[in-house]
């Protein structure tokens, strides 16, 4: 319930008018996103198309949520294929990235720096080795060689500049910062007496990139990228939060950010292209909930990394190896508590004891991987790939095998099948934890098997169909012996979480593409998946909260004349599960009934298993093109939730859960915005 707050904040400044500024070098190819499967193929949006999704403000990895199978958990974190947002990799120009996105939606890159992303939804390359759910590929432009330019951005939201300029006849540069600006009138803006902001939401992002040409064969590239956001909520004595848990007196707040340096060295020669990479990533979050936890923890890893791409006569070999070492640092105070709310109704933090720790952990881990595209004949390709991976933090060593195969049935048709193995690393920092967590688990397992058809013929349609199936084991889930209640008191010695939970999930995707003729685009996209969790403790099995057996997203624009152009984006998925409340029990000071209780304790009913109403909504845009102070300009006007669509999502209940209230998404009724576009 207390994440409703941030959940509130993301949505709201998600829909409201942004201004961007670009320069003429970028409108020169029309860059790609790439929707992949089971190979680095498949129908393609071009970077144009997706930024002018309506809803999406320009920005095109916040507009993932129109392609086949992503939910958007919370507003802002992409869920692919019956997996968690915490099962993601994301990646930038080679090396990974802290954070993809800001509290309030926006992606963490300037617009218009991003040259393209790719969303890997299934059987990946072996490169990508750390994620079972997807991978977010991005790639950053090259600076241009200009003359030295500035770009000022300005809206209600967001301000920002952009530097770009050569520096010699070799070397060239860019650096853009952005600051949020929605910290200086947001409480002017919510009528919320039950809570008063310590730290209004605040965010910045910055990209460097500093480009040299050694020579014609060798180039050199150092860039820097890193995010900040802040947020800080006081609840009142009074508010049904603390009434409901004491242990949130004193409220919420959140600061997380991160700094990445990486110099990339580029060597073409008869080998092919090889590349030297060497990254410092710096990783903090710093959080506090009420008692219940209070994390101050710092993460550096330094990564060394040599891929070589080769050709052959008959295929291509991309092949590498990479070197981290991490160091991790925390200290953290708090209920000892077991949790992992994917699997069950967490406990009351009131009945566990606090605890404190303090502490730091040295990791080391070696990944090396290949993956070869060998024509076996004039209309097969076989990709053939492994990654080997170790770390000597649980000492444990695997190989994950890769294998796709594809049939060019035809001129129009190509049939696909993959598989790949996965597993990744703890994607929090209690499972490294003595006190909070259990140092030997083993790191979480997908198996992904993925059947495709595609059509790509000489019209300007193109379609691809593709089932997938996901088996996941090893799973973490909470030992029910260290959990502590008002029955059976505290077990200290009960390890905290175990390996015992398991999942799968299937589906079939539908996505059709139309290039643009006869002035207009578009694309439609259809999934039905089925997605489920088993705790092999407690044996329940339970369909998973990301659960969502219908997605379809259609997106059409059309060109009516030179200026102007209109699209709508309309999107319907199934309904969010919850788990009902059927009750509650009041807990009172040393049990003594003769007091008022201190709060109730809620009594659930089967967990995931009610589901709330569908939720639909329809998002238009219009588009002009005009020229100012002899600038190519683009003003957009857009309109969310045009037709005014209340969608439910989830209950507010009183403090003793007698009464609840119906909560909706934002924006419950039409909300207009507006941006600008200029191209110097």
């Amino acid at each position: 319930m207390v994440n409703k707050y941030f959940i509130a904040l993301s949505l709201f400044t998600a829909t409201s008018a942004v201004a961007n500024e670009v320069t003429k070098e970028q409108e020169k190819e029309p860059e790609k996103i790439r929707v992949v499967g089971s190979r680095d193929s498949g129908i393609e949006l071009t970077t144009d198309k997706i930024l002018k999704v309506p809803g999406a403000s320009n920005d095109p990895i916040k507009a993932v949520e129109s392609l086949p199978g992503v939910v958007l958990a919370d507003g802002y974190a992409p869920a692919v294929r019956g997996s968690s947002p915490n099962d993601m990799y994301y990646r930038s120009d080679e090396v990974p990235v802290g954070n993809v996105f800001h509290l309030d939606s926006y992606s963490t890159f300037h617009p218009n720096l991003i040259q393209s992303f790719e969303l890997k939804t299934g059987a990946w390359e072996s490169e990508f080795s750390d994620a079972i759910g997807g991978v977010i590929d991005t790639t950053l432009r090259e600076p241009e060689f200009v003359e030295p330019t500035a770009t000022v951005d300005l809206s209600f939201l967001r301000a920002g500049v952009l530097v770009e300029t050569q520096i010699t006849d070799s070397t060239a540069m860019y650096l853009a910062y952005r600051e949020s600006l929605i910290h200086l009138y947001i409480e002017n803006l919510l009528d919320e007496e039950d809570f008063e902001f310590q730290q209004a939401p605040i965010n910045n992002d910055y990209q460097f990139k500093l480009l040299h040409n050694i020579d014609a064969d060798n180039k050199l590239v150092f860039q820097a990228t890193g995010s900040n956001d802040e947020v800080g909520i006081l609840f009142s004595d009074e508010s049904t939060e603390v009434l409901q848990n004491p242990d949130l007196a004193g409220g919420i707040g959140a600061e997380s950010y991160y700094h990445n340096q990486s110099f990339i060295w580029s060597n073409y020669s008869w080998s092919g292209e090889t590349k030297f990479i060497f990254n410092r990533l710096e990783r903090s979050a710093d959080f506090t909930i009420g008692q219940i936890i209070d994390l101050d923890a710092t993460t550096v890893d330094y990564l060394f990394k040599v891929k070589n791409i080769t050709g052959f006569d008959y295929g291509e070999l991309t092949s590498g190896i990479d070197f981290n070492v991490q160091e991790l640092t925390y200290q953290v105070s708090g209920k000892q508590q077991p949790c992992n709310d994917e699997f069950e109704v967490c406990l009351p933090s009131y009945y566990a004891p606090t605890v404190f720790e303090q502490a730091r952990e040295d990791i080391n881990f070696l990944t090396l991987f290949a993956d070869y595209d060998w024509d076996i004949a004039e209309d097969w390709i076989l990709k053939l790939g492994a990654s080997y991976n170790s770390n000597d933090y649980n000492n444990q060593e695997f190989v994950e095998p890769r294998l796709a195969l594809k049939w060019q049935v035809n001129d129009d048709y190509r049939l696909k099948a993959a598989y790949g193995q996965h597993h990744q690393w703890f994607r929090e920092y209690k499972y490294l934890s003595d006190l909070f967590g259990a140092p030997d688990l083993d790191l979480a397992k997908a198996e992904h098997y993925v059947l495709g058809l595609e059509f790509e013929g000489d019209s300007d349609w193109a379609w691809r169909l593709e089932a997938y199936y996901k088996d996941m084991t090893d799973l973490i889930v909470s030992n029910p012996d260290a959990q502590v209640d008002s029955v059976n008191g505290s077990n200290s010695t009960a390890v905290n979480y175990l390996n015992e939970g398991v999942g799968t999930a299937y589906g079939i995707e539908f996505l059709v593409n139309k290039a643009i003729s006869e002035n207009w685009y578009g694309w439609v996209s259809v999934a039905y998946s089925k997605t489920e969790r088993e705790n092999q403790i407690t044996d329940q099995s339970f369909n998973f909260v990301y659960d969502l057996p219908w997605i379809v997203n259609v997106v059409a624009n059309y060109e009516i004349n030179e200026e102007w152009q209109i699209g709508g984006r309309w999107r319907f998925q199934s309904g969010t599960l919850y788990t009902p409340i059927e009750g509650a029990t009041p807990v009172y000071e040393d049990n003594v009934s003769v007091t008022d209780p201190l709060f109730y304790d809620p009594i659930e009913g089967e967990f995931n298993s009610e589901r709330l109403e569908d939720f639909h909504r329809l998002d238009i845009r219009l588009d002009y093109k005009t020229k100012w102070f002899n600038k190519e300009t683009n003003i957009y006007f857009e309109v969310l939730n045009l037709y005014g669509q209340q969608s439910l999502a989830g209950y507010e209940y009183n403090e003793d859960y007698t009464e609840r209230e119906d909560e909706y998404q934002f924006p419950e009724s039409p909300i207009p915005s507006i941006g600008i576009q200029m191209i110097f």
